[in-house]
């Protein structure tokens, strides 16, 4: 799992027929510092994630064909969740209130 920040939704028309009813979103992985690391990961959406919001991304193919439900699926990542709070060495590096109130 990767701690990530969702920054574009996508749009698609014309998608494979098992993405049908799930929003597409790029998220940004993000170090402990909440600073970005690496390339911008497409993600199957299923917890109704916002733009901005931080959440856990999964990017495990046969994991993200279990959760569809189905035996393949073209797809290698997943929203599982959205982040409240992040705890680090005892300090609060992140919270869910905070961050909407700035």
């Amino acid at each position: 799992m990767e701690i990530c920040k969702v920054v574009k939704q996508v749009i698609s028309t014309v998608k494979n027929d098992v993405f049908n009813g799930y929003p597409l979103l790029l998220v940004q992985p993000l170090n402990m510092k909440m600073q970005h690391k690496g390339a911008e990961v497409l993600c199957i959406d299923f917890v109704g994630a916002s733009i901005n919001e931080i959440v856990m991304i999964m990017k495990e193919g046969s994991s993200v064909n279990d959760m569809m439900g189905l035996e393949e699926a073209p797809a290698d990542a997943a929203i599982i969740g959205i982040v409240d709070q992040i705890m680090l060495d005892d300090r609060k590096i992140f919270d869910k209130s905070n961050a909407e109130a700035a």
